[in-house]
């Protein structure tokens, strides 16, 4: 009889402290998955903020020369936080437009996501005195932010053992309610502030007009060209004066024709960076307007072969 209590009694012995063990365990686990599930959740919502500025670097931003209108409208619209709210609703770029504002997992539910974007003037780039207001406009940069509610679901245990006389715990463990986050910071009087910024525009060629060469008599690249000549009259050198009138007579006899023409020869790999002579003929009249590698004028092919990053008439550093 001795020994048969003995055994009761560390099988009992066995069993509490697997009792005691499994409160230990359990609780380790669940908050475990919970604050994996909020991590997870709030990289998505930063995901949506940086998806609204990636997407935007494909809009259509500029007509050259100085028409920056359809950049600034895009940012004013906040187009980009309604596109990306709109696909990011279900916290899952991937699927999106399926209607669901609220996702839930296993012990964490996640709601009222919203992606704003709005102006960012200190983001900037100065172009050259040259070429800005002529050509290009300081539009600024674009910041966006972003912003969703998660809280754990109504099956989440917020109490276990802390109810009545001599409870294992006499305050509820875990009274949370919802947890505000911001795709960058933390929320601050409910509000999220700041976000992630990015400088729009490439300042470049960018439409199918703007691609294509620029013959000498017949300009096909208009943007191009207005652009071109809209720095070169900046320079206030492109005047011709009647003594350089009387010289061009005196050699040639005749005055130029319309002096204060703008002209202007862009010719690409495609055309071998040579204007033709009219007629289309290749010849020793033929004559290079563009820099281009392995150039047959020395000036152009060093200046092919020195191009660096920078660009819009900036000093390279």
């Amino acid at each position: 009889m001795v020994r048969l209590r003995g055994r009761a009694s560390e099988r009992g012995q066995g069993t509490t402290e697997l009792a005691l063990g499994l409160l230990l365990f359990v609780t380790v686990l669940i908050f475990g998955i919970h604050f994996a599930e909020i991590g997870y959740l709030s990289l998505k919502v930063q995901e949506s903020a940086t998806s609204a500025l990636w997407d935007t670097t494909s809009a259509k931003m500029h007509e050259l020369p100085r028409n920056f209108d359809p950049l600034t409208q895009l940012i004013e619209s906040d187009k980009p936080g309604q596109l990306a709210t709109e696909r990011y609703q279900d916290f899952d770029g991937r699927t999106s437009k399926q209607g669901r504002a609220r996702v839930v997992q296993v012990f964490t539910s996640a709601e009222g996501l919203n992606v704003t974007c709005s102006a960012a003037n200190a983001i900037s780039f100065a172009p050259s005195e040259s070429t800005n207001v002529n050509v290009y406009r300081n539009v600024g940069g674009m910041s966006c932010n972003a912003e969703a509610q998660l809280s754990p679901v109504q099956k989440f245990t917020r109490r276990f053992l802390d109810r009545g006389q001599g409870a294992f715990f006499d305050v509820p463990h875990y009274a949370a309610g919802a947890i505000p986050v911001c795709a960058l910071g933390r929320a601050k009087n409910g509000q999220c502030a700041g976000g992630f910024g990015i400088l729009l525009d490439d300042w470049a060629l960018s439409s199918e007009a703007e691609s294509r060469e620029c013959v000498l008599l017949n300009c096909a690249n208009t943007a191009y060209y207005d652009s071109a000549e809209a720095v070169f009259r900046h320079s206030k050198h492109y005047q011709v004066n009647g003594d350089s009138q009387a010289l061009a007579s005196n050699i040639v006899g005749a005055a130029p024709i319309n002096p204060g023409r703008f002209w202007m020869s862009f010719r690409g790999m495609g055309s071998g960076f040579l204007e033709r002579e009219p007629g289309g003929d290749s010849d020793t009249n033929d004559w290079e307007t563009t820099p281009g590698r392995n150039s047959r004028t020395t000036e152009y092919n060093t200046s092919f072969n020195n191009r660096q990053t920078c660009f819009l008439g900036n000093k390279c550093p």
